[in-house]
């Protein structure tokens, strides 16, 4: 279970308020700063060091019927392992309209 309740970053489609998650890997450093930047490779206003964030690989929790989501997830204050479990908060507000990322607080 994830110990610090930071906020995370995750694509505006890929949110569901309130849903459990599993961690299934950490992003390698490269692939989150471009992930975090715009398709010209330049960073947002929100994000100037791409390089702070984590990115994570995330399964949604689905309890019965196929297996859930995998999903993108993106924290600067909180560190996850693979095999953790968190819950994204129902509070959630447009972090980057540009990256069409939402900010939330883990539950």
């Amino acid at each position: 279970m994830v110990q610090d309740d930071g906020t995370v970053l995750v694509y505006t489609y890929n949110f569901e308020a309130g849903e459990s998650f599993d961690v299934v890997s950490e992003l390698e450093t490269s692939t989150t700063v471009r992930a975090l930047q715009t398709a010209e490779e330049e960073t947002v206003s929100e994000i100037s060091q791409p390089d702070e964030y984590n990115g994570y690989v995330i399964r949604y929790q689905v309890d019965d019927g196929p297996q859930g989501p995998t999903v993108l997830m993106f924290s600067r204050d909180a560190t996850f392992d693979s095999g953790d479990t968190g819950t994204l908060g129902e509070d959630a507000q447009i972090f980057s309209t540009e990256l069409n990322l939402i900010a939330t607080p883990l539950d």
